[in-house]
């Protein structure tokens, strides 16, 4: 079925008009996030909001909004939405959020909308100069929008000696940053072999956790083709008696095995008395490890 202007103009004007009575305290949200920053340009001041954009995306999905493209390809059909959102805002039927929202549904990023639907010739002197006075908006990436909240709450003080920052004082949140990101946003680079910096609550230097690739706290644990990677549990297999499983792979004398001791992996032999009491050992070279039923190990699947 196809979607014309008609019936677009009508998802719009129900759009403000359920927006008016949530008060974007429905599904929709129950506040609008952004930034407000001031600007200068040719000796003029203003505002601009920036707004990170899954936000509006999420909206958009949750208004069930659609908009084809091939519609709003047309530079006639597009002035009759801005027109429209306009003149709601300057009636003071919808606020700035919701006019930035409606420019959103129509361009994607106001920064990069046509110039000229917004010019006197395309939507009237009086239109034209409402929106002069009007912030303009931004969108961000999430990573970027929630870098850019954080970094407003790190504690600046001077002292006599020297200016020194603290890192928020976050109790319930923990937050890693890629080390480019971390750099892009507080001018801190540690060096090439740390992946993610995680900064600690309260402390001075914006001081943190350091992690490099292979202690990846955000990367998936990679398990060596062929291999299972679990507990070490004794069960039973039958007339043979007992036996050790791993994941459900029995574990035979001589088998290779790799145990887990802190960040690491040791590499060994699994050798067991096959009594039911006695610990678990693991033959490394001319060493010999006991490890307890329980322990997180690898075989071979």
């Amino acid at each position: 079925m196809s979607i014309g202007l008609t019936d677009v103009v009508t998802q719009f004007e129900k759009m403000f008009s359920e927006l008016n009575i949530q008060r974007m305290e429905g599904r929709s949200g129950a506040i609008w996030p952004v930034i407000v920053k001031t600007y200068f340009h040719r000796q003029t001041a203003g505002y601009k909001y920036e707004y990170p954009r899954a936000f509006f995306t999420n909206l958009q999905l949750q208004q069930r909004l659609l908009i084809p493209y091939e519609l709003i390809k047309a530079k006639s059909n597009r002035l009759t939405f801005v027109k429209l959102i306009i003149d709601k805002h300057m009636s003071g039927e919808i606020d700035v959020f919701t006019y930035h929202f409606g420019m959103f549904l129509i361009y994607r990023d106001i920064h990069h909308r046509e110039k000229e639907d917004f010019s006197e010739t395309s939507i009237g002197k009086k239109r034209a100069e409402f929106v002069q006075t009007l912030p303009i908006s931004r969108f961000a990436s999430e990573d970027d929008f929630i870098s850019a909240i954080w970094s407003q709450l790190i504690e600046y003080r001077e002292t006599e000696t020297k200016e020194y920052q603290r890192n928020p004082f976050l109790e319930n949140v923990r937050i890693l940053f890629r080390n480019d990101q971390f750099a892009s946003w507080t001018g801190i680079h540690y060096s090439e072999d740390v992946t993610w910096v995680e900064p600690i609550s309260g402390k001075l230097d914006l001081e943190c956790r350091k992690w490099s690739e292979e202690k990846d706290p955000m990367a998936p644990i990679k398990i060596p083709e062929g291999w299972v990677e679990g507990a070490i549990i004794l069960g039973h297999e039958g007339a043979n008696g007992l036996r050790h499983f791993v994941e459900g792979v029995p574990v035979h004398a001589g088998s290779a095995m790799q145990v887990k001791f802190g960040n690491g992996w040791i590499s060994g032999r699994y050798e067991w008395s096959f009594d039911g009491k006695s610990k678990i050992q693991v033959h490394c070279n001319d060493d010999v490890i006991y490890i307890s039923e329980g322990h997180k190990v690898r075989v071979r699947g």
